[in-house]
């Protein structure tokens, strides 16, 4: 999983994390600090082996977020994008 915001909630200076564990321990952290965090669904972009989430985000932030699916279409790569 790679984003902005991991540099700042994991302090992993690379922005990239690696396996269930260090992803769920970031969202463990973030849902910490943010505990209103919350998303409004703007669109769904279905590609062929991956999806794309349009939404905004609790702080009015438009954002997207690119999803891969490996062989057995489980989550392979994920990449968070955000206004700047």
């Amino acid at each position: 999983m790679s984003s902005p915001v991991i540099i700042q909630v994991a302090a992993e200076p690379s922005g990239t994390l690696r396996g269930k564990a260090a992803v769920g321990a970031y969202w463990a952290k973030a849902l910490e600090l943010i505990p209103d965090l919350h998303f409004e669904l703007i669109s769904v972009l279905v590609g062929v082996t991956s999806i794309t989430l349009y939404y905004k985000g609790t702080q009015g932030r438009v954002a997207a977020e690119v999803f891969h699916f490996g062989a057995r279409q489980m989550v392979s790569r994920a990449f968070a994008h955000y206004d700047v």
